[in-house]
């Protein structure tokens, strides 16, 4: 006999029985006939007995168990199992209460013959983990006693044999049976072995920490599937907000757990906002609980022993090992040269490498594929934040002081050689926090700060990305700290830098309290500074008005580059650098009387570049030095100045 024949038997045993219970019970039934119901109560038991010792009877047998709490409550789902797919029972049933579904008393009537029984399907484990539910709309006008009850239909489908998660769960919680082997992540050795030690560990539960993207989700479904331990994965990021909700979804996971003989991994645990229905569901699991979190663990009630274990960064040889792996071709100094180039996170080495491959379409990867691989990566990840900045121009087209171009090119210095100086040389340990590179340019507008983070960018090969202030604000308390943290995680994994313009919006000082709103403000700008202390990636500040930064911030800083309005031999050189090569520029221009005449700041003179070019097409003819002078006349007077005589 086969596994789905078997199963039926089973189904069709125990409906048989209860159905003979249903017509001794509802005292309908003729005496003469008392005596072959009970014949068939016995053959039922038998044929039960001996279905139960089948295996794929016996896991549905033991699934059962471990979500009822005693025989009662076994009693009672068959009973209701019955009345859902067999309509003698539902008749039965309905002539004892005039109701299409049965309730409390009559549950109790069947299964104990009404005598001194104190089962309450409405406090039982079934309804505890959605096995259950109301049948009559479950309206709060109706008394308790007229409630009644129905299996629920994912209970229904597991018990016709339907092992896969319920559709109600969808996007939520999926079964993890693809992982690879644990001998196969590029992980740091120490770590492995005591998630490897942890999972073993019996009741406990298993937290790994921090930053988004090193695999930490992947490292411990590894280590449970190499234990025996089957997982049921669920990201809480994806969990309802709204209470009751969160709750029945996480009962349904437990209920889940339960059923087909899994554990929990619960991703970014700390995403959930209500730990007292993150401990319920722990309550309900009997062996290993498995989280991951950011950073810092959220303080929650577990009711049972924790083991912490914190995830590190892949070294730079583990990146080479992920690169190779991930794109299945290519030389190891390929590899070598993307480990150092882009230091990724894990998981966005893997997805960069996915779209590199569906990019190629087969054919032999070239690095232009990658590229565009790590650029659409990091536009999913970064794109509800911020959006990526394209930087045509070159070091050519700006003019600085040598002091200010020998600090940026520090910076740069100091971005490239982190990994030496980090890892090789030990600065990690001795530093501790603040092991990214955060700058603030300050300085009067169109100096060239906006300009010079794209070119920073451009020349370190990574992509920038402008922070768009008003997707991250929100009105809701906590939200703005949210949306931070999953855009700096995000910017941290893909090694992308962050641009903050006009950064006094968010990083002001922090004021005297004398509202809720103040308080609020106040928290955003404590937490802003705790994120730019553990943030590990890069991150521009620009502003106007360096007096409004909080001086907090300004401690922070790895690096504060003062822009100021160039003289008039700066002027001079911007504009001579505004104009392009191709663009048809007559011999009569004076960039000299132009820088001495409009005391204009770059941006100001490419505006003024820009018109007196339009201005030159639209006649057919050169640039001169009189479509310029009036175009910066006109930019200027924009200004709110009047020009020096020439």
């Amino acid at each position: 006999m086969d596994d789905s024949g078997a199963l039926a038997q089973y189904l069709v045993a125990q409906t048989t029985l209860v159905c003979t219970l249903v017509s001794l019970r509802c005292g309908q039934l003729p005496k003469e006939d008392t005596a072959a119901a009970a014949l068939h109560l016995r053959v039922a038991q038998h044929d039960i007995a001996r279905l139960e010792t089948l295996p794929h009877v016996s896991r549905v047998v033991d699934a059962i168990a471990r979500v009822s709490n005693g025989a009662t409550d076994v009693a009672a789902m068959w009973l209701l199992f019955a009345a859902a797919v067999d309509s003698t029972t539902s008749a039965g049933l309905r002539a004892m209460s005039a109701q299409a579904d049965p309730d409390n008393r009559v549950l109790r009537t069947v299964l104990h013959g009404g005598m001194n029984s104190r089962f309450d399907i409405a406090t039982s484990s079934l309804r505890r983990l959605v096995m259950v539910e109301r049948a009559d709309g479950g309206g709060a006008e109706l008394h308790e006693s007229r409630w009644t009850w129905a299996l629920s239909p994912r209970v229904l489908a597991f018990l016709h044999g339907d092992m896969s998660i319920d559709p109600a769960l969808a996007g939520i919680a999926r079964t993890a049976d693809d992982m690879k082997p644990i001998d196969q992540l590029a992980a740091n050795e120490q770590v492995v072995a005591a998630v490897r030690d942890a999972v073993r560990g019996g009741a406990v539960t298993v937290c790994v920490s921090g930053a988004p993207g090193l695999g930490r989700r992947t490292l411990l479904a590894a280590a449970a599937r190499e234990a025996g331990i089957d997982v049921i994965e669920v990201d809480a990021k994806r969990l309802a907000k709204e209470p009751a909700l969160l709750r029945k979804q996480l009962k349904m996971i437990a209920r889940e757990c339960k059923l087909l003989a899994r554990v929990p991994l619960i991703a970014n645990v700390d995403a959930c906002a209500d730990s007292e229905a993150i401990s319920e569901l722990v309550s309900e699991v009997d062996g290993v609980v498995l989280v991951t979190c950011g950073v810092q663990r959220p303080a929650m009630r577990w009711g049972r022993p924790v083991i912490a274990v914190e995830m590190t960064a892949p070294t730079s040889a583990q990146r080479v090992t992920l690169w190779q792996a991930a794109l299945g071709q290519g030389s190891v100094d390929d590899a070598e040269f993307l480990a150092t180039q882009y230091p990724l996170a894990p998981a966005v080495i893997h997805a960069a490498a996915q779209a590199a491959l569906a990019r190629s379409k087969g054919r032999k990867l070239v690095p232009e594929d990658i590229y565009a691989g790590i650029k659409t990566v990091l536009d999913d990840r970064l794109g509800d934040y911020a959006r990526r900045v394209s930087v045509t121009q070159s070091w050519d087209d700006i003019v600085l002081p040598e002091d200010q171009l020998a600090q940026v090119a520090g910076m740069i210095a100091r971005v490239r050689q982190r990994r030496r100086v980090y890892e090789q040389w030990g600065f990690a340990a001795k530093v501790g926090k603040g092991l990214g590179t955060t700058a603030l340019f300050s300085g009067p507008p169109g100096t060239g700060k906006t300009m010079v983070a794209g070119l920073i960018a451009k020349d370190l090969g990574l992509e920038l990305y402008q922070v768009d202030m008003a997707k991250l604000v929100s009105k809701y308390i906590g939200e703005t700290e949210k949306q931070l943290a999953a855009m700096f995680d995000a910017a941290e994994a893909g090694h992308a830098i962050l641009l903050f313009d006009e950064a006094d919006s968010l990083f002001g000082k922090r004021t005297e309290v004398k509202s809720s709103n103040d308080r609020y403000a106040n928290l955003e700008t404590n937490y802003l500074l705790q994120r730019l202390e553990s943030f590990t990636g890069i991150c521009l500040l620009t502003s106007n008005h360096e007096a409004n930064i909080d001086p907090a911030f300004q401690r922070r800083l790895s690096l504060h580059v003062r822009f100021e309005l160039p003289d008039e031999v700066e002027r001079a050189k911007l504009w001579h650098a505004m104009l392009p090569a191709a663009a048809p520029v007559a011999g009569d221009v004076d960039f000299a009387r132009l820088a001495r005449r409009f005391a204009m700041s770059g941006g100001y003179i490419r505006n003024a570049a820009l018109r007196a070019a339009f201005a030159a097409a639209d006649e057919e003819s050169a640039i001169t030095h009189a479509h310029l002078e009036e175009a910066a006349r006109l930019e200027y007077e924009a200004m709110g100045k009047v020009a020096v005589a020439a």
